[in-house]
């Protein structure tokens, strides 16, 4: 809890010096300091947990799949939204969680021997998404412009995600003459990540 408690405080005084040292330079004024700490408060605890998923990415020899983790959780996520947790700490371990989680899935498919169920997996995150994106957070109001912008984008992005996810898969299949390839592999994980998605944007 004191160690929790401790990396919670050096975040919130390292986006305090920051803060400071913009207003010192006027790139700031002195009512945006705050808001400014809180964003770089986001911005230190969102690379703390890019950080910590890579470094288990490499201990677990799983860094390609870290890698497409940290960019599909970015990228689709900023427009989707969804679950966060209520502090810097949680966020970082539910991060965490959520791709250790991912990895004890894809090990899980690889048991699955029908490959329509993957595709199912994969279109059914996809119609959440649809559905239910852009979820707003009570730190972080949308406008009616801004929701209809992010539901198109993150429509688009899943989109795109399948489509990047059938083309591995063929092209894994084609190398592969007849084996299972990485390129597979990849193309599971991908299908998984945005039903993670979906279903966190449910919770």
């Amino acid at each position: 809890m004191y160690k929790v408690k401790g990396i919670m405080y050096m975040i919130h005084s390292v986006a305090l010096i920051i803060a400071d040292f913009l207003f010192s330079k006027d790139a700031i004024t002195e009512e945006e300091k705050e808001v400014c700490a809180y964003g770089m408060e986001l911005i230190i605890s969102g690379i703390i947990s890019v950080a910590l998923v890579l470094i288990i990415g490499l201990i677990t020899c799983n860094i390609w799949y870290a890698v497409i983790y940290n960019m599909m959780m970015i990228l689709i996520r900023t427009y989707t939204g969804g679950y966060h947790a209520d502090t810097h700490a949680g966020c970082n371990v539910c991060y965490c969680a959520t791709f250790i989680i991912s990895m004890a899935l894809l090990k899980a498919q690889t048991y699955i021997k029908s490959n329509v169920a993957i595709w199912l997996v994969a279109l059914a995150g996809y119609l959440i998404i649809v559905l239910n994106a852009p979820l707003e957070h009570h730190n972080k109001k949308l406008t009616i412009k801004q929701k209809h912008d992010y539901m198109i984008i993150s429509s688009m992005l899943g989109i795109a995600s399948l489509l990047i996810s059938f083309g591995l898969n063929i092209m894994g299949v084609v190398i592969s003459d007849g084996e299972y390839h990485i390129l597979c592999s990849i193309s599971s994980y991908i299908n998984i990540m945005l039903l993670i998605i979906g279903l966190l944007l449910l919770l």
